[in-house]
Protein backbone atom coordinates (compact mmCIF):
# COMPACT_ATOMS: atom_id res chain seq x y z
CA UNK A 1 0.00 0.00 0.00
CA UNK A 2 1.27 3.46 -0.86
CA UNK A 3 0.20 6.50 1.12
CA UNK A 4 1.36 9.97 2.07
CA UNK A 5 3.74 10.10 4.98
CA UNK A 6 1.79 10.65 8.20
CA UNK A 7 3.26 12.44 11.22
CA UNK A 8 3.04 9.25 13.30
CA UNK A 9 5.23 7.42 10.73
CA UNK A 10 7.92 10.08 10.30
CA UNK A 11 10.44 8.50 12.69
CA UNK A 12 10.16 5.10 10.97
CA UNK A 13 10.46 6.77 7.54
CA UNK A 14 13.58 8.62 8.72
CA UNK A 15 15.16 5.33 9.77
CA UNK A 16 14.43 3.81 6.35
CA UNK A 17 15.82 6.93 4.65
CA UNK A 18 19.01 6.86 6.73
CA UNK A 19 19.49 3.12 6.37
CA UNK A 20 19.45 3.42 2.61
CA UNK A 21 21.40 6.69 2.60
CA UNK A 22 24.25 5.17 4.62
CA UNK A 23 24.99 2.94 1.64
CA UNK A 24 25.69 6.06 -0.41
CA UNK A 25 27.31 8.57 1.97
CA UNK A 26 29.62 8.24 4.97
CA UNK A 27 27.98 7.19 8.22
CA UNK A 28 27.21 10.08 10.56
CA UNK A 29 26.63 12.64 7.84
CA UNK A 30 22.87 12.35 8.25
CA UNK A 31 21.52 12.01 11.79
CA UNK A 32 18.03 10.79 12.59
CA UNK A 33 16.95 14.23 13.85
CA UNK A 34 18.27 15.95 10.70
CA UNK A 35 16.38 13.45 8.56
CA UNK A 36 13.15 13.89 10.53
CA UNK A 37 13.46 17.66 10.09
CA UNK A 38 14.15 17.21 6.37
CA UNK A 39 11.16 14.87 5.87
CA UNK A 40 8.93 17.53 7.42
CA UNK A 41 10.07 19.95 4.68
CA UNK A 42 9.38 17.69 1.66
CA UNK A 43 6.41 15.77 0.31
CA UNK A 44 6.73 12.01 0.81
CA UNK A 45 4.90 8.87 -0.23
CA UNK A 46 5.67 5.67 1.65
CA UNK A 47 5.28 2.06 0.59
CA UNK A 48 3.99 -0.09 3.43
CA UNK A 49 3.82 -3.84 3.73
CA UNK A 50 2.42 -5.45 6.88
CA UNK A 51 2.15 -1.94 8.36
CA UNK A 52 5.92 -1.38 8.04
CA UNK A 53 7.56 1.16 5.74
CA UNK A 54 9.54 -0.70 3.08
CA UNK A 55 10.30 2.25 0.81
CA UNK A 56 9.70 5.93 0.20
CA UNK A 57 9.91 8.67 -2.37
CA UNK A 58 10.33 12.27 -1.27
CA UNK A 59 10.03 15.27 -3.56
CA UNK A 60 9.63 19.01 -3.73
CA UNK A 61 7.70 21.31 -6.03
CA UNK A 62 10.29 23.40 -7.90
CA UNK A 63 7.64 25.40 -9.76
CA UNK A 64 3.96 25.04 -10.48
CA UNK A 65 4.76 22.51 -13.21
CA UNK A 66 7.96 20.78 -12.02
CA UNK A 67 8.74 18.31 -9.28
CA UNK A 68 12.25 17.35 -8.17
CA UNK A 69 12.72 13.93 -6.63
CA UNK A 70 14.67 14.38 -3.45
CA UNK A 71 15.16 10.72 -2.61
CA UNK A 72 13.75 7.32 -3.54
CA UNK A 73 14.62 4.12 -1.76
CA UNK A 74 13.44 0.63 -1.02
CA UNK A 75 14.69 -1.65 1.72
CA UNK A 76 14.21 -4.66 -0.56
CA UNK A 77 15.67 -4.34 -4.05
CA UNK A 78 14.07 -5.78 -7.21
CA UNK A 79 10.65 -6.28 -5.58
CA UNK A 80 8.81 -3.54 -7.49
CA UNK A 81 8.73 -1.11 -4.56
CA UNK A 82 10.64 1.68 -6.32
CA UNK A 83 8.59 1.23 -9.48
CA UNK A 84 5.32 1.35 -7.51
CA UNK A 85 6.45 4.55 -5.78
CA UNK A 86 7.45 6.11 -9.10
CA UNK A 87 4.09 5.16 -10.61
CA UNK A 88 2.28 6.79 -7.66
CA UNK A 89 4.34 9.97 -8.09
CA UNK A 90 3.59 10.05 -11.83
CA UNK A 91 -0.17 9.70 -11.24
CA UNK A 92 -0.05 12.38 -8.53
CA UNK A 93 1.90 14.65 -10.92
CA UNK A 94 -0.64 14.22 -13.69
CA UNK A 95 -3.47 15.23 -11.32
CA UNK A 96 -1.45 18.31 -10.33
CA UNK A 97 -0.73 19.10 -14.02
CA UNK A 98 3.04 18.73 -13.51
CA UNK A 99 4.92 18.78 -16.82
CA UNK A 100 8.27 17.37 -15.69
CA UNK A 101 9.70 15.29 -12.88
CA UNK A 102 13.44 15.48 -12.56
CA UNK A 103 16.29 14.31 -10.37
CA UNK A 104 20.04 13.89 -10.23
CA UNK A 105 21.94 10.61 -10.24
CA UNK A 106 25.59 9.92 -9.59
CA UNK A 107 27.40 8.92 -12.77
CA UNK A 108 28.95 6.09 -10.73
CA UNK A 109 25.59 4.70 -9.55
CA UNK A 110 24.73 2.49 -12.52
CA UNK A 111 21.86 0.75 -10.69
CA UNK A 112 20.07 4.04 -10.00
CA UNK A 113 20.57 5.30 -13.54
CA UNK A 114 19.23 2.01 -14.93
CA UNK A 115 16.19 2.25 -12.62
CA UNK A 116 15.38 5.81 -13.71
CA UNK A 117 15.79 4.91 -17.39
CA UNK A 118 13.56 1.84 -16.92
CA UNK A 119 10.94 4.27 -15.57
CA UNK A 120 11.12 6.51 -18.65
CA UNK A 121 13.64 9.14 -17.54
CA UNK A 122 16.14 10.62 -19.98
CA UNK A 123 19.49 12.24 -19.29
CA UNK A 124 19.57 15.90 -20.24
CA UNK A 125 22.77 17.19 -18.71
CA UNK A 126 25.49 16.69 -16.19
CA UNK A 127 27.46 18.68 -13.67
CA UNK A 128 30.22 18.18 -11.14
CA UNK A 129 29.27 18.41 -7.48
CA UNK A 130 33.03 18.57 -6.94
CA UNK A 131 35.97 17.80 -9.20
CA UNK A 132 35.64 14.02 -8.75
CA UNK A 133 31.88 13.60 -8.42
CA UNK A 134 29.74 13.94 -11.54
CA UNK A 135 25.95 13.91 -11.46
CA UNK A 136 23.61 13.31 -14.37
CA UNK A 137 20.49 15.44 -14.62
CA UNK A 138 17.55 13.27 -15.59
CA UNK A 139 13.93 14.10 -16.28
CA UNK A 140 10.66 12.63 -17.49
CA UNK A 141 7.13 13.68 -18.19
CA UNK A 142 4.65 11.86 -15.92
CA UNK A 143 3.05 10.24 -18.97
CA UNK A 144 6.45 8.86 -20.09
CA UNK A 145 6.82 7.21 -16.69
CA UNK A 146 3.34 5.66 -16.75
CA UNK A 147 3.77 4.39 -20.33
CA UNK A 148 7.19 2.88 -19.61
CA UNK A 149 5.94 1.16 -16.43
CA UNK A 150 2.81 -0.09 -18.22
CA UNK A 151 5.00 -1.49 -21.00
CA UNK A 152 7.22 -3.21 -18.41
CA UNK A 153 4.14 -4.69 -16.68
CA UNK A 154 2.80 -6.03 -20.02
CA UNK A 155 6.17 -7.57 -20.78
CA UNK A 156 6.31 -9.28 -17.38
CA UNK A 157 2.74 -10.57 -17.76
CA UNK A 158 3.72 -12.34 -21.01
CA UNK A 159 6.33 -14.37 -19.14
CA UNK A 160 3.98 -15.59 -16.42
Amino acid sequence: MIERLKPRDIREAAKVYNKRLRMEIPKGLSTLNKTIKHLKEVETFVYKKNNKIKGLISFIFKSKNEIKIDFICALEQRRGIGTALMKRLAKFSMRKKIKFIYSNASSQDKRTIKFYEACGFKRYGKYFADKNFMLFRIKAKPEWILEKIKSKERSLAKHI
